[in-house]
């Protein structure tokens, strides 16, 4: 048949006919369902992907090879394909950089692991900042900078040590309280802005700075730099940093809270019971605490806020019931201040390692395989509900790469064991390749669009994308089921051809696969993530 896509992407023979073939041919029979692409109806404004430099990035900017640090380079921020097609990275655009508080430095506050300490800019002798002290740092910030990368993002997960109550890069009271020390909120502040202004001056987009990092939690622990902190003290910290801000006319605006859960910027389930401090004054609710003008913690109305809200997926993702309902009780709550959501961590953290608490996991699953395809389809899940059901406005993984296990990354760091400052390899898993599938696709200002037909949380989703100028329609379909779907998908735009489906799962690394460019149908295969692209010619 000779039939083509009508005016208004109507399903004609020829889609269906299309889909056949994978069907009748598979193994074990195939599935079809019908979806519908509708660029007309848009949702929220995409502005980007992104991940972090914390820590061992940082570790591995500094000490590596020139060639494994060109190759994790390459990875995270590609956008170009290869000879056969295949993206060669994910694209990310964004770059969370990490302002260490100085756990690297010297014997003074030693940190467990040395790969997941971080310096500071701040010299412990002169007291001044030196910004030749991060080398590793900057190198990433380059190397994204000359990939394309169009953001960036500072954040701090502790003042750095010389400002601390207890002149370390951790708490060691369970109080919930900051360890800021209370004389300097002002210098705290004056550092952040500082360092923005010169990354500014060097070229970098400094679109945030993020001055706390999951406020609620105790950071006690000696693993990592951390403090909590108390709504009144982000309060306070945020005036400070925003008369800093503007003292340098930067256009870098704050960025907050990044709480630990999506439910503590709506409400005080998690954790009130441990917190000692009122519920006012504690880190949750905090949507009504920064943005309603009745709150004592009111900061609406400081020039370079923000008007968006950053929590992180963990803790609410485990059953597809709460997946939904946490997102969608958030995203009307941030409609009702009038804040755009941000999703701005997640990782597979260990002690989720459970099939029997995971939606979609097969009784098989190893709990060791934190980087594997099934935990890859759990993530772009998780993607798919921060995006449709939480309206987020951009996604970010936790950590880029990490040395010794890999658990947490997108790339195992692989290190001598003898020597950790020795690379060996950067090895690349499935949760970085399933990533990709959104960040190489859907670009800073694509528009969510319509679409219908996959919305099945044990069987298949999808999400749809349109770019700016609506040359270019995305779609990302997650395929939970064992075995091929296809997808016959009607398209509401005159002019629209298939020009190429990119396709991740248990032996395909973010692939170009065969397509009919004319054809209605995107086949998806058992257990997978893909990505269909359409160029549309008017």
């Amino acid at each position: 048949m000779n039939a083509k896509l009508g005016s208004w992407g109507k399903i004609l023979p020829f889609a269906a006919a299309a889909c056949m073939p994978a069907m009748l041919l598979s193994a074990g029979g195939g599935d079809s369902i019908g979806v519908e692409i509708d660029p007309g109806k848009k949702f929220q404004k995409i502005e980007y992907f992104g991940a972090s430099d914390a820590w061992s990035t940082q570790y591995v900017g500094d000490y590596w090879e020139d060639f494994l640090r060109e190759k994790a380079a390459r990875l995270l921020f590609s956008r170009k394909f290869d000879g056969a097609g295949n993206p060669e990275g994910i694209g990310l655009s964004l770059w969370r950089v990490n302002l260490g508080g100085g756990s690297l430095e010297g014997d003074e506050s030693p940190i467990k692991f040395p790969w997941r300490g971080a310096r500071s800019f701040i010299d412990p002798e002169s007291g001044k900042i030196d910004m030749a002290r991060c080398p590793g740092l900057r190198y990433f910030m380059e190397k994204a900078k000359g990939h394309g990368c169009e953001n960036f993002l500072l954040f701090s997960n502790t003042p750095p040590i010389g400002m601390t109550k207890n002149s370390s890069y951790h708490k060691t009271e369970p109080d919930f309280r900051s360890n800021l020390k209370e004389d300097c909120y002002d210098d705290f502040a004056e550092y952040l802005a500082e360092v923005a202004k010169r990354l500014s001056d060097s070229g970098y987009n400094i679109k945030y700075i993020s001055p706390v990092n999951e406020p609620s939690w105790k950071w006690t622990t000696d693993a990592q730099e951390g403090t909590p902190w108390l709504n009144p003290e982000i309060k306070r910290l945020a005036v400070e940093l925003d008369k800093s801000i503007q003292k340098r006319g930067l256009e870098t605006k704050i960025f907050l809270p990044e709480a630990d859960s999506i439910q503590n910027i709506y409400g005080c389930e998690r954790f009130q019971k441990d917190n000692p401090n009122s519920r006012e004054d504690a880190a949750f609710n905090q949507l009504y605490a920064f943005f309603d003008p009745a709150s004592k913690d009111y900061i609406g109305d400081l020039k370079t806020l923000a008007r968006q809200i950053g929590a992180h997926s963990y803790h609410t993702h485990l059953k597809n019931g709460q997946l939904r309902e946490v997102r969608e009780r958030a995203a009307k709550e941030a409609q009702k201040y009038g804040v755009e959501f941000h999703q701005t961590e997640w990782c597979f953290l260990g002690f989720y390692a459970d099939p029997k608490k995971l939606d979609g996991f097969t009784a098989d699953w190893k709990t060791k395989n934190y980087a594997d395809m099934q935990t890859a389809l759990h993530m772009a899940k998780i993607i798919y509900a921060d995006l449709v059901f939480g309206g987020a406005r951009s996604w970010s993984y936790w950590v880029a790469t990490e040395l010794r296990d890999g658990i947490c990354a997108l790339i195992d760091a692989e290190g001598f064991v003898e020597d950790a400052k020795k690379g060996r390899e950067m090895r690349p898993n499935k949760l970085l390749w399933a990533l990709g599938n959104y960040s190489f696709f859907i670009r800073p200002g694509y528009d969510r669009v319509s679409l219908e037909g996959a919305e099945d949380l044990d069987g298949v989703i999808a999400s749809a994308y349109a770019s700016p100028d609506g040359g270019k329609i995305v779609a990302v379909f997650v395929n939970f089921k064992h075995g091929e779907v296809a997808a016959k998908v009607s398209l509401k735009s005159s002019g629209a051809k298939l020009s190429g489906v990119y396709k991740t799962d248990d032996r395909s690394d973010l692939a170009l696969v065969k397509f009919s460019p004319e054809s209605g149908c995107v086949e998806l295969a058992p257990r997978s993530v893909t990505t269909a692209v359409w160029t549309v010619r008017e």
